[in-house]
């Protein structure tokens, strides 16, 4: 079986394509489909983890303009942030954890994940920290971890206190950085993110 967006060869049971996250078997159209997540999976500290539900993955949102838009130099507000990933398509919501800190749940690649937003000041955040997180009730094989960043770059892997495996990745937003550029670094998240999935069965 091959992907209908990007030509990736799969196996005839597999669902989603472990390289760009379209829906295997379907002719989807991407600047069309929509992830829609209900659930929370967020740091381990604050709330319980929950497992990835199966879903289509929309392309990277895109800016209005098409020449070069700069991002401000003080980084993003959190509804800027909502506001760019709805503009691609994604799921995007402002959420308050147990610790009064609000941060942004979305979806991609069939599974929900987070985006905390350390180090914010006078409403807007420079540092972007994607989160995913997959209970496994204790059964995650940790040498998978080291095998992960032994040869991924930008993503790292880790485990909880539980034994549940995560995935994260930071993006700065400081002087210079666009929109195209955080579109391509989000496009690098959206690939780890299936790589990971696919890899440890994370579905």
């Amino acid at each position: 079986m091959f992907c209908p967006r990007c030509g990736a060869e799969h196996e005839p049971d597999q669902r989603f394509c472990s390289k760009c996250g379209a829906v295997l078997g379907t002719a989807e159209n991407p600047q069309s489909v929509a992830a829609a997540g209900s659930a929370p999976t967020v740091a381990a500290a604050s709330v319980p983890i929950v497992h990835a539900v199966p879903q289509p993955t929309p392309a990277p949102p895109q800016p209005s303009a098409t020449s070069l838009h700069p991002i401000p130099d003080e980084g993003l507000t959190l509804e800027e942030i909502v506001a760019w990933l709805q503009s691609g398509g994604y799921s995007a919501q402002v959420v308050t954890g147990e610790s009064g800190k609000r941060h942004i749940e979305s979806s991609s690649q069939g599974a929900r994940f987070n985006i905390m937003t350390p180090g914010c000041q006078s409403g807007r955040c420079a540092t972007l920290e994607f989160l995913f997180g997959y209970s496994c009730g204790g059964k995650f094989d940790v040498s998978h971890i080291n095998e992960w960043n032994g040869q991924i770059l930008w993503c790292r892997a880790y485990t909880d206190s539980v034994n549940d495996p995560w995935l994260e990745m930071d993006i700065a937003l400081g002087p210079g950085v666009t929109y195209e550029s955080l579109n391509h670094q989000f496009s690098y998240w959206n690939d780890r993110l299936g790589r990971f999935i696919a890899a440890y069965g994370l579905r």
